[in-house]
């Protein structure tokens, strides 16, 4: 995977250079080049990430920032097709970090020997599961007044 990842990071690139070529913003390609090469810093470590280091909070901000600044530039640019635009989109702006997100294992779930709270062993599972599972705790922590309205 980590392999995978990394070539989708340099196909990108490419990507980004047709673009630039067909006539895009070169500081917003610039911005996404630096992005991707910032998610790909994250695969020093992979598959496992701590959600606390630099460089995959950086990862989520860029990602986050990354979108907005590709999706303003297509919504002042009307005249560019709506396929090509979600073709560059998915290729261009999103494919990296969605395959990078999906696959990272968080470190306090990786260790074959942590426990949770009540002392059952943590399983590994990638990071979309454990957001997932953290979602559905709080979920139940709620009230049940706040289910029923």
């Amino acid at each position: 995977t980590r392999q995978l990842i990394q070539g989708a990071v340099w196909a990108v690139d490419a990507v980004h250079v047709l673009a630039l070529a067909d006539g895009l913003s070169a500081w917003r390609i610039a911005v996404s080049v630096a992005a991707n090469h910032v998610y790909a810093a994250n695969l020093a470590r992979f598959p496992l990430v701590s959600l606390s280091s630099a460089t995959f909070l950086g990862s989520c901000v860029l990602a986050v920032g990354n979108h907005f600044v590709w999706f303003f530039y297509f919504i002042s640019n009307l005249r560019i097709p709506f396929e090509q635009v979600c073709s560059f989109m998915f290729f261009g702006v999103w494919l990296v970090p969605l395959a990078l997100f999906v696959s990272l294992t968080p470190m306090d779930a990786a260790l074959p020997s942590s426990h949770d709270a009540e002392g059952r062993t943590k399983t590994r599972q990638n990071m979309f599961k454990t957001i997932v599972s953290c979602l559905r705790r709080a979920d139940e922590q709620l009230p049940q007044s706040l289910h029923n309205d």
